[in-house]
C-alpha cells in the first residue's frame, strides 16, 4: 500500500535561549504554548484538536553557530494568517517590537512579510490572495512582484489585482 503525506505536521527549532524564543513566538507571533517537557522543550499550537503541536523549541548546545542567509538547510518557515488585516497587524507588531523584517512582497498567490526570529531563522507570515484576483495581474503566481510596505502601513489601499480578503 502506498502512503500519502497529508501535511507538514510540525517544526522543531533548535534555539540558543529557549526563554527568549518562547517570548518571541508566544508574545510577538501569538502562538499559544500547549506543553513543556523535562528536556526544556516548549510546544506551540493554535488548535491542539487539529494539530497537537505545530512548533517546538529545543535548547541548542552552548556555542552553537546561528544560521546564515546562505547556509544549507531550511530557508524559511511560513505561518498562514486569515486576512490582510491580520497581516497588517502582524507587520505593525513586528515594527513595535523591533523584529528584523527582511522584506515584504506580493507573490501573486500571497501577500507576505519575511522576518527573523531571535536566532536568525527566517520566517514568513502571509495571507492568501484569491486566484480570481491575482489572475487579473500576474503571469506567474509563484514569483515576486514588489514590496507592499505602503499597503501594510495603510498609506495606500491594496492595489487592484492584489486584493486579499
Amino acid at each position: 500500500m502506498a502512503f500519502r503525506i497529508r501535511r507538514v505536521g510540525h517544526l522543531v527549532l533548535r534555539v540558543k535561549d529557549v526563554k527568549r524564543s518562547r517570548r518571541f513566538f508566544e508574545e510577538t507571533l501569538g502562538l499559544p504554548v500547549v506543553a513543556e517537557n523535562e528536556r526544556g522543550m516548549v510546544f506551540f499550537s493554535t488548535d491542539v484538536k487539529d494539530n497537537h503541536h505545530m512548533l517546538a523549541l529545543v535548547p541548542g548546545k552552548e556555542g552553537a553557530a546561528t544560521p546564515t542567509p546562505d547556509h544549507i538547510g531550511m530557508q524559511h518557515v511560513s505561518f498562514e494568517l486569515g486576512s490582510f488585516a491580520e497581516l497588517q497587524e502582524a507587520y505593525r507588531r513586528f515594527k513595535e517590537n523591533g523584529v528584523s523584517v527582511e522584506y515584504t512582497t506580493f507573490h501573486g498567490i500571497t501577500k507576505s512579510v519575511y522576518f527573523f526570529d531571535p536566532d536568525g531563522n527566517r520566517l514568513e507570515v502571509y495571507c492568501n490572495v484569491p486566484a480570481e484576483e491575482y489572475r487579473k495581474l500576474v503571469p506567474n503566481p509563484y514569483s515576486r512582484y514588489g514590496g507592499i510596505e505602503d499597503e501594510l502601513e495603510g498609506n495606500i489601499p491594496q492595489k487592484p489585482g492584489t486584493v486579499a480578503p
